[in-house]
């Protein structure tokens, strides 16, 4: 199913339980709530790729760290309420993936020879390919509340962000200078503004941005062993930045 689709059913969703909603009775306020929601918005998501190690010159740009280059991205979130008044929210993900290495298989047909039926064809060498991605994010909060509007709750906050992508690369070649790596990584701070409209005790939706948004950005690529690395760096500074949907729920 297209993201388009997901997120109208999801408003669909929200607008039929709006018109249902209804206020509920307050109990007694709980110290600790834990909460979960699925994601939608600004995709905080790295990638590199190494370069070949048998280039004569090498050259690099710093990646891009404006949210506005990326797909929409999905995620999920968990959130802590303490009584009902201060939010931690805490959100990342990890994935790693290795391509193993295979030889040559050489095959009948020799370069600079006449094709002939029948011929063997050679099976190419597979390089080794590793990649390592991870990004993992704290964002804390205060609740305010609209008297009314009950359950409506504005907040605004901080939040803080990592994200890493790392790549190797070993060419099964013998002109390959040995394994190429590159890196890259950026560091974000920002302020967070949002709201969340509680539908009940135990379901809301909400939507957040950053007024102010600050990342900084490094790429490094060392494409040969031995070498120095081959490095740039980025600042970016956003405003109204990394807007964000939410549904989500309390237990």
């Amino acid at each position: 199913m297209k993201i388009k689709s997901i997120i109208t059913i999801a408003a669909a969703m929200v607008l039929a339980l709006s018109a249902k909603a209804q206020e509920q009775p307050r109990g007694p306020i709980d110290p600790v709530r834990i909460g979960v929601a699925l994601t939608a918005g600004a995709n905080p998501h790295l990638g590199i790729a190494s370069l070949s190690g048998m280039q004569t010159s090498y050259g690099t740009q710093a990646l891009s760290a404006d949210w506005t280059d990326k797909a929409l991205g999905l995620g999920i979130e968990g959130s802590l309420i303490f009584c009902d008044r201060w939010k931690l929210d805490l959100g990342g993900s990890f994935s790693n993936w290795n391509n193993p290495p295979y030889a040559i298989i050489m095959g009948t047909y020799q370069e600079g020879e006449e094709y002939s039926i029948g011929e063997i064809p050679t099976y190419e060498a597979v390089d080794m390919q590793h990649k390592l991605n991870y990004l993992a994010y704290i964002a804390g909060s205060y609740y305010f509340r609209i008297k009314k509007v009950p359950a409506l709750r504005p907040y605004l906050g901080l939040r803080f962000q990592a994200s890493y992508a790392g790549s190797s690369l070993r060419e099964q070649n013998y002109l390959a200078m040995g394994r190429s790596t590159a890196e890259t990584y950026t560091l974000a701070s920002g302020v967070l503004a949002g709201v969340d409209y509680y539908f009940s005790r135990h379901f809301f939706v909400g939507a957040s941005v950053e007024p102010f948004r600050y990342t900084y950005g490094v790429v490094a690529y060392r494409p040969q062993e031995g070498l120095s690395l081959l490095a740039a760096d980025t600042h970016y500074f956003g405003v109204f930045a990394a807007p964000q949907l939410k549904i989500g729920f309390l237990f």
